[in-house]
C-alpha cells in the first residue's frame, strides 16, 4: 500500500496553491476534496485546477492515487 502525506488547512480556509497531497512516486502536489473512497485529486492552480484527476493516477508519474481500489 502506498503511503501519502495529507497536509491539513484551516477550517474556512481555501488556498488552491498548496498540495494536499504528494505524490510518493514523484512528489507531485496535488489537492484533494473530500475523504476516503470519496477522495477527489486536482491539479493545483492553472487552467487544470478546476478539472478532477479522473484516473486514479498521478498526472506527472502515472502512480496509482489512494481511493477507491480499481475493481
Amino acid at each position: 500500500m502506498a503511503e501519502a502525506t495529507l497536509i491539513a488547512v484551516p477550517e474556512g480556509t481555501v488556498n488552491h496553491s498548496i498540495p494536499a497531497y504528494v505524490c510518493p512516486g514523484c512528489g507531485h502536489g496535488l489537492r484533494v476534496s473530500g475523504l476516503g473512497r470519496h477522495r477527489v485529486y486536482f491539479e493545483l492552480g492553472g487552467e487544470r485546477s478546476g478539472n478532477p484527476v479522473t484516473n486514479r493516477v498521478c498526472p506527472a508519474c502515472g502512480h496509482g492515487l489512494p481511493g477507491k481500489s480499481p475493481s
